[in-house]
């Protein structure tokens, strides 16, 4: 009795051919353009005279095929629209920085210098007989800014740092609000700031881009009221 089976045996042979077929079929598991028109050519050429294929078998596989290839096309198509936006997204932001713009908040920069350099405002829903900006540091107001009768609209202010008493104040972050009268009753108003744009972060994964305004922080493009030279 021989002491194994012998490597000559057919069966060895055919495990082997299916073996290198089950690993050829794991490493290409999806046909490339070149493989579907070789299959199609091989098919209309192995086909029987007496029963040929439909013309319908053919254009649905071609259908098929054209819808793949029309999917890769549009994703290429995307990728390139992707990259464009991109491009687009950077340029916008870099015309951005240096920039002066005007969002809501309630806290900015005094920068040093001299002359008005901390600027704000409010938006009247209507007109008010008497309204006033207060600048505000640890708590206590150090600066009333009147601004008397009022219309509806857009109400601006400036401070060149001084306090009420007329002496300089250090710069850093001061906070800013508004009180106005309505029908001899006093309110709370919402402010803005105005402020530099010191830097742009661009936008990743459908983020929007973010403006990182000096004294007042990263905010989102659709925050900004007005744009200013």
């Amino acid at each position: 009795m021989a002491d194994g089976i012998s490597s000559n045996n057919p069966l060895i042979d055919q495990l082997g051919i299916e073996k290198k077929q089950r690993e050829a079929a794991k490493n290409k598991d999806s046909l490339g353009q070149d493989d579907f028109l070789k299959l199609m050519i091989a098919q209309m050429q192995n086909q029987s005279p007496l029963e040929p294929e439909a013309n319908g078998e053919f254009l649905g596989q071609m259908a098929q095929f054209s819808t793949v290839s029309g999917l890769d096309k549009m994703q290429q198509s995307l990728d390139t629209l992707t990259n464009s936006l991109v491009s687009n997204q950077a340029l916008e932001a870099s015309s951005m920085v240096g920039r002066f713009v005007r969002v809501p908040g309630d806290t900015s920069y005094l920068p040093e210098g001299e002359g008005d350099r901390f600027f704000g405002a409010v938006e009247l829903d209507q007109s008010t007989s008497n309204m006033k900006f207060e600048i505000v540091s640890n708590g206590e107001v150090i600066k009333s800014i009147g601004k008397g009768q009022q219309a509806e609209g857009v109400v601006e202010f400036a401070w060149d740092g001084t306090n009420n008493q007329g002496e300089m104040m250090p710069p850093g972050e001061y906070k800013v609000r508004a009180v106005a009268n309505f029908a001899g009753e006093t309110t709370s108003l919402a402010t803005m700031v105005v402020a530099p744009v010191e830097s742009v972060t661009l936008g990743r994964n459908g983020e929007q881009m973010k403006l990182n305004i000096v004294g007042v922080g990263s905010r989102n493009m659709a925050d900004v009221r007005e744009i200013m030279s």
